[in-house]
Formats: C-alpha cells, sequence, structure tokens
C-alpha cells in the first residue's frame, strides 16, 4: 500500500506564521539603516489584521502539490504585496500613499545632497509622467545653506 504524508494544517499554519508574518511585520514594521517603515503606526495593527488574514487564506487555497512546489521567495512575495496594498487602502493622505508606493525614496523631511544646490530638506514631492513615459518622482527641495528652492526628479520602477 502507497501511503503519501498528509501536511497537518495546524503545522502548516504555525510554520507560515513564524516565518512569513510575523518575521515581515518584524521586518516591515521596524526601521533599519538602509531602510525606514514606511507604514504610519495608526494603522499597523489594522493593517497586520487584514495582511494576516487574507495570506492565510491565499496559503488554504493552494492545493498540497503546489504548496509542496512553492518557492520561499514566492511566499515573500506574496506576503509583501497583499500588505502592502491593504495598507495602500488604509491610508487617505497622498503622501503616505507614496511612502508607501515607493518605500525606499527620500520622503518629505529627508535630506538630500545634490552636485551643484548642496544638502537640502525635501518639502514636496509627487509623481509625474515623463516626455518618453517614464514615472519619475519630482521633488522641491529648499537648500540648507541659503534657503534656496530647486528641484530634482528620480525615475521610479515598478
Amino acid at each position: 500500500m502507497n501511503q503519501t504524508t498528509q501536511i497537518d494544517p495546524t503545522k502548516i499554519r504555525s510554520i507560515i506564521l513564524a516565518k512569513f508574518i510575523e518575521s515581515g511585520f518584524e521586518y516591515w514594521f521596524t526601521n533599519h539603516q538602509h531602510i525606514r517603515s514606511p507604514f504610519p503606526s495608526a494603522i499597523k495593527e489594522t493593517v497586520r489584521e487584514r495582511t494576516s488574514e487574507i495570506f492565510l487564506e491565499w496559503i488554504s487555497g493552494l492545493k498540497e502539490k503546489e504548496l509542496n512546489e512553492m518557492k520561499e521567495n514566492e511566499f515573500v512575495e506574496m506576503f509583501e504585496t497583499i500588505l502592502f496594498n491593504e495598507a495602500f487602502k488604509l491610508v487617505e493622505d497622498e503622501d503616505q500613499q507614496l511612502t508607501i508606493s515607493y518605500p525606499f525614496m527620500p520622503r518629505l523631511g529627508d535630506l538630500v545632497n545634490h552636485k551643484v544646490n548642496g544638502q537640502g530638506k525635501v518639502i514636496s514631492r509627487k509623481v509625474t509622467i515623463s516626455k518618453e513615459d517614464k514615472k519619475l518622482l519630482e521633488l522641491t527641495v529648499m537648500s540648507q545653506e541659503n534657503g534656496k528652492i530647486w528641484e530634482t526628479q528620480f525615475e521610479l520602477t515598478e
């Protein structure tokens, strides 16, 4: 008789919680040297609940074969997609939406350096489309040295 090993759903859930959900929230809800958390404190608990629920529903919808063939980075990618989508729904402020959409880009109040204008503080930012149909983040910056206002931009990649 050929027996197939059945994975215990409770065991899968505890592995998923420990390996992806809890560590994912720990990473994205905490500031690190190279990235600050893009999530406002006011939404963290709600986004944690919604993301956990949707992610676990997605996991439970996978067939055993799909679950066994899934690579770790695919779980991480799905978790982060759900996390950022749910957070985006919860913020109404355009600047917070920009922060969630582009967590690695400069934020309001950040200091940036420019080879001609020197160091300045970001005072506004917006997303625009260039003539070449490239998505750009345009920053308006106030010089720390003389108060002069200048602009710079970064190409955004999806």
